[in-house]
Parts: structure tokens; C-alpha cells; sequence
């Protein structure tokens, strides 16, 4: 079974995650950030984790988490 959800950050960025049930019975997730511009957009995929979690809820939040810790260390934020 594979779930795709995508959770909005702000204005220009969004977490796409997309978790899969695999055959040893645990969960799999990988993650992306699109950054939108008013010219385009951007997509970022982050490392694939080869972690397995116990339901796709667990999954799901540990990619949101990797996705948001990418932002936080990489975009620059206003003071």
C-alpha cells in the first residue's frame, strides 16, 4: 500500500511524502520539498532513509520532520 500526502509549509514551500507498506510489514518513507517562485519551481528530494517504522503514521511524521529540518537549515528567514 503506498500513501501520498502533501503538507503545506508557507507561501513558497510544501512537504510532499509519500510512505509505502513493505513486505517485512514496516513502513518506508521518502520525502521532497517544492519551492515555488513567481518564475517556478523547485523540487528537492532529500536522502531516501532506509528505516522501517510500525505504522505509516509514524512514517509519514518522520518524513515531515526530515523535510522540515531541511528547511529550517537551509532557508535564510527573516529577522
Amino acid at each position: 500500500m503506498i500513501e501520498r500526502k502533501t503538507v503545506p509549509v508557507d507561501e513558497a514551500y510544501s512537504v510532499h511524502v509519500v510512505t509505502e507498506r513493505m513486505n517485512d510489514g514496516g513502513w518506508a518513507v521518502v520525502a521532497s520539498i517544492t519551492h515555488r517562485t513567481p518564475t517556478g519551481e523547485k523540487i528537492i528530494d532529500l536522502p531516501v532513509r532506509d528505516t522501517r517504522y510500525a505504522s505509516q503514521a509514524e512514517a509519514e511524521e518522520a518524513g515531515v520532520g526530515q523535510a522540515r529540518d531541511w528547511i529550517d537549515r537551509n532557508v535564510s528567514h527573516a529577522a
